[in-house]
């Protein structure tokens, strides 16, 4: 195959991926983005979550990850508390609202895994081997092109 089709094939495929994503994102999750909700379902899941764990999970700045916690508190998914042990660090928990959200991510986490992997039930090991090869190739090239972005 012609590797110009290929990547056309695959532009295709990521851009029908992006618009799904968002519609079936913001249909589940009205008015949260998809940081805000995997924030809510990381402090759900984790004991002492604070802004330096959260950081290292989501792979973003503490910047924003202070505003992430800052917009969940002021909507009511999380709340903060202090810990006798250490009075100086903040940590978080989900609230009635955000074990909603919790809950919810749960499901439709388990529900995409069930759907999409019958996808890979349509191939031989050899033939995921090179999906997982051109996927790590991609990801790869995908990495260093947002490390470089200035330079490129």
């Amino acid at each position: 195959m012609d590797n110009e089709l290929l990547l056309m094939k695959l532009i295709q495929t990521l851009q029908l991926f992006s618009e799904f994503s968002e519609k079936d994102f913001s249909g589940r999750y009205g008015n949260l983005n998809m940081n805000e909700v995997h924030a809510i379902d990381y402090i759900g899941r984790t004991e002492y979550a604070n802004v330096t764990k959260i950081t290292q999970h989501l792979q973003i700045t503490k910047g924003a990850v202070t505003k992430i916690t800052k917009r969940l508190m002021n909507s009511g998914y999380i709340s903060s508390y202090k810990r006798e042990e250490n009075r100086k660090e903040k940590y978080f928990r989900l609230t009635n609202e955000g074990m909603d959200i919790f809950t919810i991510h749960g499901k439709v986490h388990m529900e995409s895994v069930e759907r999409d992997k019958q996808i890979f039930e349509l191939f031989n090991e050899d033939e995921k081997d090179v999906i997982a090869r051109f996927l790590d190739t991609l990801k790869d090239d995908i990495e260093y092109k947002l490390k470089n972005a200035g330079d490129i």
